[in-house]
């Protein structure tokens, strides 16, 4: 998507927000959690190629993983120290910020064709790190709004374990559509299959009390993997296109209610605070790249670096895990409103140069770093 489109559907967003006040910041949040969500992972998960990502399994798990926990860490303490922010929102915030959204930046990175491995460390970060940002959210969540008696540990493990029966959840359904499915090469078959088989894995997840993004990405990669031998290329490529179709509607429609959820006068009032916080997002996103990233296996070229650094864009998940702060917890408000502020200037901003700046890196000189030294 062109990043005149993503500002268009913004500025028309925030012109109907200023015109119908807190009309769809309702809708924002179940529509981007139930409808949209779902739609968005699989897309991703039916790109991801296994093999690829065992060759960079490293930096993959190191930036979903540490890399979220890290970020989530630095966000807060800074947020507590330097903005003097209570605990409690400076925890919501560091958990909803955690996780990179960059939707708009890999539609320019396919469109620049970056190397296959690059794409994948970037694509997989995306899925994998929205996925342990919500099971930290709900820990969190839970433990400000004082629904769990037995303690922050406790609800970290049982988001933990729903997690893992999010995932057996959806490699089950998975088993069944691969079953179903059969060696047939018939896109439309596969196009319900799919449709239905990630819808269905995410509710019947979420359903339980588990994580419907883990469900969802167990159901995308699992049926690819049973069914590679037998899925032709052209039906594949086809039921990528199909899937791509959905996400292209779906991102269109998350930017225009981005903007429509916004509250221009509440924002106003959290303005400074929410520089800040934007500014310790990118501090913490280029120290998590070029730190933690060094003790991982392979070590990336600086250039491949800093194209990840760059996709380190917050979006539409940060906002509906805002806004599924239950009321009454204390910095509620401040909390969402930090957030919005976020999600726009790393959009906008983030974009407004990417395309130059990637192409003027070095890019095919290969992943690996020789012998530690600079390429």
């Amino acid at each position: 998507m062109q990043l005149g489109v993503v500002a268009a559907l913004l500025i028309a967003g925030i012109i109907v927000g200023v015109i119908f006040p807190g009309r769809l910041t309702g809708v924002f949040g179940a529509a981007t959690l139930y409808i949209f969500l779902p739609a968005l992972i699989y897309e991703g998960a039916w790109r991801l190629e296994a093999r690829t990502m065992g060759r960079m399994w490293g930096p993959i798990l190191m930036l979903a993983v540490p890399g979220v926990v890290c970020s989530a860490a630095i966000v807060t303490i800074c947020l507590h120290y330097l903005g003097s922010v209570g605990w409690i929102p400076a925890l919501l915030l560091g958990a909803i910020l955690s996780a990179t959204d960059p939707v708009a930046v890999l539609a320019i990175f396919r469109r620049l064709r970056l190397p296959r491995s690059l794409l994948t460390i970037v694509e997989s970060e995306a899925l994998l790190n929205d996925a342990v940002a919500v099971v930290i959210f709900r820990g969190v969540a839970a433990a400000a709004a004082l629904t769990a008696t037995s303690g922050l540990w406790q609800v970290t493990a049982d988001a933990a374990l729903g997690a893992f029966l999010g995932i057996l959840c959806g490699a089950a359904i998975a088993a069944a559509s691969a079953v179903l499915l059969g060696r047939s090469r018939q896109f439309v078959a596969y196009a319900v299959v799919t449709l239905a088989g990630a819808y269905g894995a995410y509710y019947l997840a979420t359903r339980f009390d588990w994580s419907g993004i883990f469900a969802v990405l167990a159901f995308g990669m699992t049926l690819r993997l049973l069914q590679q031998g037998r899925l032709d290329a052209l039906c594949s490529v086809a039921v990528g296109r199909f899937w791509e179709g959905i996400a292209l509607v779906a991102n269109a429609a998350l930017f225009f209610l981005i903007g429509s959820a916004i509250d221009v006068t509440a924002i106003g009032r959290a303005l400074p605070i929410a520089l800040l916080t934007a500014t310790i997002v990118l501090a913490s996103r280029f120290v998590i790249v070029h730190g933690l990233l060094e003790f991982a296996s392979p070590r990336l070229h600086l250039a491949w670096l800093t194209v990840v650094r760059m996709a380190g864009i917050r979006g539409a998940l940060s906002l509906a895990l805002a806004l599924a702060i239950p009321q009454g917890i204390a910095g509620r408000e401040l909390a969402v409103n930090v957030t919005f502020v976020v999600v726009v200037l790393t959009l906008l901003v983030g974009l407004l140069t990417l395309e130059r700046r990637v192409k003027k890196l070095p890019l095919e000189h290969g992943s690996v770093r020789m012998n530690g030294g600079l390429p």
